[in-house]
């Protein structure tokens, strides 16, 4: 007995000791992290912490405005390969818009339409558009110096640092983009309860807009400076100025780094299936919903357009513009929002389609830039109609 009392001691003792000096050397997110991950048998976080998190309400509008649904949509059902690729994928929500109206719903592993999943990556897109609604109402201009807004970027090399820079991930700062590090800038930026805080000591690194590089601190300088120029928090700005003009059925919420705290600009943004899909369809109609013109038209063609400039590899990045995705084909098929496990918006212009697929894990194939699930998707969504 008086052995077992002494180990449980020591054990105590070391874990204080840990918990210390992970505190004193700037890294007690990892402390915050571990139930989210570690302790569910995940090595990054999944769609389903919503009650795991501090989060802010995105108000719907005062008038839902249900999908419509298609005729089509009762006598068309996923083939047995297709099911198949999404279980093996662990899908949990499948659905195609076409011509404005429902035509495919399908939802896996206990979830429905009402069912809330984390979009990741898909929530850099969202910060855009708030960005794109800011510069149409004249508080900022996307050529606009960072510096104007925040000071800190206004010696050396990043005073040149401009907003169309960050909105097109070529700023030259260097964060790293590796939630698998416990140590690096996004796990810090995902579990951390100060994330302007972290963020405020990085700096460009070279000349800002010569390379293209994929990281999210530039998502989050951009959520600093859209606070600075709207006094609000993004939640509210992009309730006020895009979400609650769509006619969601429900309210989302983004997630924040503590409670009462700072929206993570870049993940986190937390909705169904069915109301992710109206973003699509308001891209899908140059930023018009339902014969109203919510974004402006002129900002979302630049947000599709290619920056063209090469990655650290020296390849073209011809995929993507303001925190949207392209097809980098001469003649693109289609254009998204994605999330690091598989959330995707994708919407095809020529056929009129929107495809919401939300789940756990994307293919490890890839083809080009993307993963092969994406072309899947697209595939899957156009043998419906065709």
């Amino acid at each position: 007995m008086k052995h077992l009392i002494r180990t449980f001691f020591i054990v105590l003792a070391i874990g204080f000791i840990i918990c210390g000096g992970l505190a004193l050397t700037g890294n007690g997110h990892i402390l915050e992290g571990l139930p989210q991950t570690y302790f569910r048998g995940l090595t990054k976080p999944d769609i389903n912490d919503f009650e795991l998190s501090d989060v802010r309400t995105i108000a719907k509008g005062n008038e839902s405005e249900p999908w419509k649904f298609s005729s089509k949509k009762k006598n068309l059902r996923l083939n047995n390969e297709d099911e198949k690729l999404h279980k093996r994928l662990r899908s949990t929500a499948f659905l195609v818009i076409w011509k404005d109206s429902l035509l495919l719903e399908s939802y896996w592993d206990g979830t429905d339409s009402k069912t809330l999943s984390n979009s990741f990556s898909m929530a850099k897109s969202f910060t855009a558009m708030a960005i794109g609604e800011a510069e149409s109402q004249g508080l900022l201009d996307v050529e606009d110096k960072v510096s104007k807004y925040l000071p800190r970027f206004s010696e050396g090399s990043s005073n040149n640092l401009t907003i169309k820079h960050l909105l097109q991930m070529r700023s030259n700062i260097g964060f790293g983009e590796d939630y698998g590090n416990p140590f690096g800038y996004q796990a810090k930026a995902y579990y951390n309860d100060d994330l302007f805080g972290i963020t405020a000591p990085y700096r460009v690194k070279g000349v800002p807009g010569t390379t293209w590089q994929y990281q999210g601190g530039n998502t989050v300088i951009l959520h600093e400076v859209l606070e600075k120029v709207s006094g609000k928090t993004l939640s509210d700005y992009f309730s006020d100025e895009v979400y609650s003009h769509l006619g969601a059925e429900s309210s989302a919420y983004w997630g924040l780094d503590d409670k009462e705290g700072k929206e993570k600009a870049f993940s986190a943004v937390y909705a169904t299936a069915r109301d992710f899909a109206r973003i699509g369809s308001l891209y899908l109609h140059h930023g018009n919903w339902n014969g109203r013109q919510v974004m402006d038209s002129t900002f979302i063609a630049e947000s599709l357009t290619p920056c063209n400039v090469p990655d650290p590899d020296g390849a073209l990045a011809n995929h993507y513009g303001y925190q949207w995705w392209v097809d980098e084909s001469e003649e693109p098929m289609f254009h998204m929002c994605q999330g690091m496990r598989g959330q995707y918006i994708i919407n095809v212009p020529d056929e009129e389609l929107t495809i919401v697929r939300l789940g756990h894990e994307r293919s490890e194939v890839r083809i080009g830039r993307y993963s092969e699930d994406v072309y899947q998707w697209i595939a899957m969504a156009k043998s419906l109609i065709h």
